[in-house]
């Protein structure tokens, strides 16, 4: 009897060990569960949160336009410079084809025969004539002829540092040398003259009369081809006795310079400058040359040639109704 009684408390305690046991293990596999439950949340958590970074991120940079990200043209696709090339005054790029954006020019082989910078001022679509058109517009389609004829036969592009060093005689320039500008920054031409330099891309300058919206224009035409340049900020208005009457030639020398300094400033480049109708002293030069200019260029209608000041360039007038073959004759 008493032998019974005792096993039957044996066996009750090895239920009672048994039951803690389970508990214990059932406790333990339901704590390992909620912590790979909590570390799976934990990764999943910090997935997401790297896919939204990731995310914007490539969102950013595919909202970028080309006008966002500067491309140097003489660059080819690897990212090298292309060999070979002359980069004398890399600070106002080349645009276009690799074979106008080499100087070619060799001791045998250059220009003798001046340097046309053609000067240009509006621009109008002959199915939408202005009501002042007159002789310092060009039809957009005889704009786009000019633009075609100069890329079909390999004309190079200088920059303003290779036309001071040009006329300074310490650079050669192929015989096909051209350089193109636009006075005044009209919207005519901002809308109508820059697509067609972006079809052909050749370089041009546009000079800016910047205290008339440049602000807007340059955020606005911002392109890869058309460099905005100072036409002075305020100084292309009526105030003085000399030529057409600019306000230039009446102004001290600080007032000038910080005119000059501001349009420098508003257009973000300081490589040409282009008198305000021409007009200007050697009062105006010096104001010219204090405030950092490269090359000016005055209304002074002939080629530059070796020797001359390149801080009074003169340039080609280009007229309305000249033909393509009077525009070849004045540039080649």
């Amino acid at each position: 009897m008493e032998q019974r009684e005792n096993r039957n408390l044996r066996n009750c305690r090895d239920r009672r060990r048994r039951r803690r046991r389970r508990k214990k293990t059932t406790r333990a596999a339901v704590l390992c569960v909620l912590l790979l439950v909590l570390i799976l949340l934990i990764a999943g958590t910090a997935a997401a949160v790297y896919g939204l970074v990731k995310g914007d991120s490539r969102e950013q940079n595919m909202g970028k336009t080309a006008k966002d990200i500067s491309i140097d043209p003489r660059q080819d696709k690897s990212g090298q410079e292309n060999p070979g090339e002359n980069t004398a005054g890399s600070t106002d790029s080349h645009a276009g084809e690799d074979s106008r954006m080499k100087n070619t020019a060799t001791e045998e082989h250059h220009k003798t025969n001046g340097l046309a910078i053609c000067m240009y001022h509006y621009v109008y679509d002959e199915s939408d004539p202005p009501d002042d058109l007159n002789n310092n517009y060009i039809e957009v389609h005889a704009l786009e002829d000019e633009i075609k004829y100069l890329v079909e036969n390999d004309y190079y592009f200088p920059t303003w540092e290779e036309v001071r060093q040009y006329v300074e005689g310490e650079l050669l320039l192929p015989e096909k040398s051209v350089v193109l500008t636009f006075d005044d920054g009209a919207r005519s031409f901002l809308e109508l003259g820059i697509p067609v330099f972006e079809k052909y891309r050749v370089p041009a300058t546009s000079f800016l009369i910047t205290s008339s919206d440049g602000e807007n224009k340059v955020k606005e035409y911002r392109n890869d081809f058309v460099t905005f340049q100072s036409h002075s900020d305020n100084m292309h208005r009526a105030g003085g006795n000399i030529g057409h009457g600019g306000i230039f030639t009446a102004m001290n020398h600080d007032d000038a310079v910080a005119d000059l300094k501001r349009s420098i400033e508003i257009c973000g480049n300081g490589d040409a400058f282009a008198y305000p109708y021409g007009d200007y002293t050697e009062e105006c030069r010096t104001a010219v040359q204090d405030a950092g200019f490269t090359c000016a260029v005055t209304t002074e209608n002939r080629r530059a040639e070796v020797g001359d000041d390149p801080l009074l360039l003169p340039r080609v007038r280009m007229l309305k109704d000249q033909s393509l073959e009077g525009f070849i004759s004045l540039v080649e």
